[in-house]
């Protein structure tokens, strides 16, 4: 038996998870109960979940679309039968809101509390499986980083961002034309997956500054970045891209070693996260000391 909290937010998560203690995720999840969508109790249990509009696939697909997010306080990691019945109320609930709020809806599923998933299979009884993601971390360690002959890790300032803009972009279009999502596995939203990535990397770039994109460049040009965001405890991660014909000189682990090491500079932890099948950066990350603290199953529901 393992009692934990838990909430959809990799910032706080990892906190919790440094510390071993998810006391104060608890009471800010019942603290702020009022505020979810829809929640059950019992005994020292809190269930719930948010659902909120996913605004830029609402505006691709020209639908209603949205996301639900879980989150537990005081819950058992093992099956609980008393649980289990708390979570099924919950989730049937959400189930007559999705009926009536025709729409569809990605659940992200938090893995480790067996329950969730148990009660979603009982309630749903199917969805669209469409794979998921791990989250990993890193803290308190300054990592090696020796880089090649040629190549520069740094941080870009806007100025630079703008100059380069258009090749960084190039660069990331081709970096996920081998790219298969969540969406990719959808019947409902492959036509456009494509496009779904396409306008996030545009609207990352677009959010560059000079605090946010650590840059990799070789022989004086720019062959990769990562994308970062930062909070008071943690540096996250978004995201990256390498020139193809470039990934044989370190760029993508040099970046991440940096970005290891600025955090690490600044008292802080380093998190990032990929879906379960990426083994590539997962081997990179394992190799400079990352270790997964959570994952997430995406099940997809059409209500129609």
């Amino acid at each position: 038996m393992a009692m934990v909290s838990f909430i959809d937010d990799n910032f706080t998560l990892a906190e919790g998870f440094l510390k071993r203690d998810y006391a104060e995720i608890g009471n800010l999840i019942r603290k702020e109960k009022e505020k979810l969508t829809i929640y059950e109790e019992t005994d020292d249990l809190l269930v719930g979940c948010m659902v909120t509009k996913n605004i830029p696939l609402s505006n691709l697909y020209k639908g209603e679309f949205y996301v639900v997010r879980f989150l537990c306080a005081n819950v058992d990691t093992m099956h609980n039968e008393k649980q289990m019945n708390c979570i099924i109320e919950l989730l049937k609930k959400l189930k007559e809101r999705i009926e009536k709020n025709k729409g569809y809806y990605n659940f992200r599923i938090p893995s480790h509390i067996v329950d969730i998933i148990k009660a979603y299979n009982v309630v749903f009884q199917g969805g669209i499986f469409c794979g998921g993601t791990v989250e990993e971390i890193i803290s308190g360690k300054s990592v090696s980083n020796q880089l090649k002959d040629g190549l520069k890790v740094f941080f870009g300032n806007s100025s630079y961002i703008e100059k380069h803009k258009n090749t960084l972009m190039d660069m990331t279009y081709k970096s996920f034309e081998s790219y298969q999502g969540q969406y990719h596995l959808s019947y409902v939203t492959e036509e456009k997956a494509g496009k779904i990535y396409e306008n996030w990397i545009e609207s990352s770039l677009n959010e560059c500054n000079d605090k946010n994109v650590i840059i990799a460049e070789y022989e004086g040009s720019p062959i990769g970045f990562v994308t970062i965001a930062e909070k008071e405890h943690a540096v996250e991660g978004v995201l990256s891209a390498v020139e193809n014909k470039h990934r044989k000189l370190g760029a993508y682990r040099a970046m991440i070693s940096y970005i290891v090491n600025y955090a690490n500079e600044n008292g802080k932890s380093f998190i990032t996260s990929t879906q379960f099948d990426n083994f590539i950066v997962q081997g990179v990350w394992n190799s400079i000391g990352l270790k997964p603290f959570y994952s997430i199953y995406n099940f997809h529901i059409l209500s129609e």
